[in-house]
């Protein structure tokens, strides 16, 4: 039996006792303790979130403008650097040349930001 179901036990056993401002006392201690499930579902969830954040942190490197893994020593798929260091999402760059000069570039299709690759 976990916490909420000791307490809706509690204030149904006060319930029949007529008791009602001890029964309105349970009710709002029940009501905190479910924003306190709640907000603690949330703060796990954040920290799940920032614990799978570090560990690819830890994966990536810098390199021209773009974000490599580590085990993509041929850098063949960068990632945006701006998604990652300002949102923590990890987004695929498309490769892109253009065809008057033949320079190679990198393009976000979320943020749109655009880094040169190379020659």
């Amino acid at each position: 039996m976990n916490i909420v179901e000791r307490v809706k036990d509690i204030a149904d056993l006060v319930k029949k006792y007529n008791d009602q401002d001890l029964y309105e006392r349970i009710v709002a201690l029940r009501e905190q303790i479910l924003e306190l499930r709640e907000e603690n579902m949330s703060l796990r969830e954040n920290n799940e979130a920032l614990s799978n954040a570090a560990a690819i942190q830890k994966k990536l490197v810098h390199y021209e403008n773009n974000y490599f893994l580590k085990d993509d020593t041929e850098r063949k798929h960068p990632y945006c650097t701006f998604c990652w260091d300002y949102e923590h999402k990890l987004i695929s760059l498309q490769i892109t040349s253009r065809e008057n000069d033949g320079e190679i570039f990198t393009f976000c299709n979320i943020c749109h930001s655009r880094a040169v690759k190379g020659t």
